[in-house]
């Protein structure tokens, strides 16, 4: 199940091996061995996996069939608006952030 998740995300996040491997600080063949099945990755490296490509180590494998909370779990979506919240203000992070608890809260 990892072995096909993986490469499921990184192909849907147009991620090479080598890519992915420069990114994790290992060979490109320990990412294809991943992807075949042949071997895991450290817990450690699942973590940075999962932070990678915006989804839960519960996803990465397969324990849930969710590959995130989010309804945009584009990393460039939540990258942009990481980069536009992070221009605001201290007060309107704030405001931002207890209205979507308000929103949730009142659901």
């Amino acid at each position: 199940m990892f072995a096909k998740i993986l490469k499921t995300l990184r192909k849907e996040n147009d991620t090479t091996q080598c890519e992915l491997a420069d990114k994790l600080g290992v060979k490109q063949s320990t990412v294809s061995s991943w992807e075949i099945g042949r071997s895991r990755p450290t817990f450690e490296q699942a973590v940075e996996i999962a932070n990678l490509f915006n989804t839960t180590t519960d996803y990465l494998l397969g324990r849930t069939e969710s590959d995130s909370n989010f309804l945009y779990s584009d990393n460039k979506v939540m990258q942009d608006f990481s980069a536009d919240f992070c221009k605001l203000s201290k007060q309107e992070q704030l405001f931002i952030i207890r209205s979507v608890k308000a929103y949730v809260e009142s659901k």
